[in-house]
């Protein structure tokens, strides 16, 4: 059966067919079986297929997380007697379960391409023959060779898209997704053409199913006049709730009122992972850009980046469903798993327990860095207070070294320096360190942060963040 393609049936408008045979004004009702839907479409059978066909078939709204189960379990169960296999979903949640299949599916070497249409297969103006065939296409591999793509992907339209950076843009139009933060897949037009250096590396590895994911989480979304009291009596009401994802103003910022940051304050410390992604379609959060977004991270809300809303929910219950360390899931939130977010953000802390002129840490380069393309490097100190209160300002310098041999420490150190005023030391103070940082992360195991001031000052908290690209 290898040079099949499997076509698992879970529901949607692409299945439907008239009640009455040859009545095109009939009402619609889903398919019993394959011969029902290809039976007009000679074409269809011109494939080599199989066919599998949820029992009851799922309208799209009505999709679960029990239902991205049992398709991850279909799959694997045929995995290693199939070219691909080609999922038929309805467009409304095909987002959600695109996204939660890219971690249930774990080393995937075959395509496992989803589609739907806007309009039913016997719809003489329909959109389902073009995507199903494509799909089928796709999913066996027969215009490149083998594992041409090796991961989760929907086709739609005339493109091929990463399944966990989709969106449905569209309620009625053909070009009903798009993936708004990444480039195409593929584009199918006389010739599918894929992009493949956009696709996702062949794994080595043996494939395998994890779907012990936690649904106890939910999205809120924040606009202006939102009563914070209304977000705690959720989780006053729900005490089981294991995680959120906030669904913020532009690059990340929220109210910066005290009792909305209590809010979340009370929030974090119920050991529940808030996870703050953008409202726009396009974009990314960058906290700690602003005070409005600074203040969510001394709340412990951790960043998305540029997570979709389908990408965030499903990866923060994937993660949720593998650890309750929140301080990991947390961080893990933060760096890429299967191609869903552009860039990994990896946060070293330090808590400085004495007041002096000088603080120094060192930390350690996880090896996943070393591979990556550094974007920014930012030190933030926050709270900085001088023990005599009757000086004027700070001078402070910060130095990045590495752990590298005294003859080439000048070519690996950076200094910066900056003053602060008695009137701004209650700025967080920022500073980039990419150019020294890259030189770092590609040559030392580990960087060591020197902090000096020309007074006794209690330095208050230290995060070195990087942000890197795979």
């Amino acid at each position: 059966m290898l040079d099949k393609v499997l076509i698992i049936n879970t529901g949607g408008t692409i299945g439907m067919v008239h009640t009455e045979e040859g009545n095109p004004l009939s009402p619609l009702r889903p398919a019993e079986n394959w011969h029902e839907i290809a039976k007009e479409h000679p074409i269809l059978n011109n494939f080599s297929t199989d066919y599998y066909q949820f029992t009851p078939l799922i309208d799209s709204s009505d999709m679960h997380p029990d239902t991205w189960r049992r398709i991850a379990e279909v799959i694997s169960e045929n995995y290693d007697l199939y070219r691909g296999f080609v999922v038929l979903h309805g467009t409304d949640t095909m987002a959600y379960t695109s996204s939660a299949l890219s971690f249930m599916l774990k080393n995937l070497d075959k395509p496992v391409v989803l589609t739907g249409s806007q309009v039913p297969l016997q719809k003489p103006r329909s959109d389902a023959l073009q995507n199903l065939v494509t799909a089928i296409q796709i999913a066996g591999n027969e215009l490149y060779g083998a594992r041409v793509v090796p991961e989760v992907c929907i086709f739609f339209r005339d493109t091929l898209l990463r399944g966990n950076r989709v969106r449905k843009m569209d309620a009625t139009n053909y070009f009903g997704f798009s993936t708004p933060n990444y480039p195409t897949l593929g584009e199918a037009g006389g010739d599918l053409r894929i992009r493949r250096k956009r696709i996702q590396p062949v794994s080595d590895e043996k494939f395998y199913i994890d779907t012990n994911i936690e649904d106890r989480v939910v999205i809120i979304e924040i606009f202006p006049g939102l009563k914070p009291e209304y977000i705690k009596n959720i989780f006053e009401a729900n005490p089981d709730i294991r995680g959120v994802v906030l669904k913020t103003y532009g690059n990340g910022n929220a109210p910066t009122n005290d009792e909305f940051i209590e809010v979340m304050e009370y929030i974090n410390s119920k050991g529940i992972v808030v996870v703050n992604i953008t409202q726009c379609t396009t974009g990314t959060v960058k906290m700690g850009l602003y005070e409005a977004s600074a203040r969510l991270l001394d709340a412990g809300v951790v960043s998305g980046l540029d997570l979709t809303p389908e990408a965030a929910i499903t990866k923060l219950m994937y993660l949720l469903g593998k650890s309750r360390d929140v301080e990991e899931v947390k961080k893990l939130m933060q760096i890429d798993i299967c191609g869903e977010q552009t860039l990994n953000h990896y946060d070293f802390e330090h808590k400085h327990e004495r007041e002096d002129e000088e603080c120094m840490f060192t930390f350690d380069i996880p090896e996943a860095i070393a591979g990556d393309d550094l974007v920014e490097a930012v030190i933030r100190i926050k709270g900085v207070s001088p023990m005599d209160k009757e000086v004027a300002g700070v001078n402070i310098s910060i130095e990045l070294e590495g752990d590298i041999p005294v003859e080439n420490l000048k070519n690996f150190r950076s200094r910066k320096e900056v003053r602060k005023t008695r009137d701004s030391l209650g700025e967080d103070i920022l500073l980039s360190f990419n150019h020294c940082t890259k030189k770092l992360v590609d040559n030392c195991k580990a960087i060591k942060v020197r902090l000096k001031a020309d007074t006794r000052i209690d330095w208050g908290s230290i995060t070195f963040s990087i942000y890197s690209e795979n």
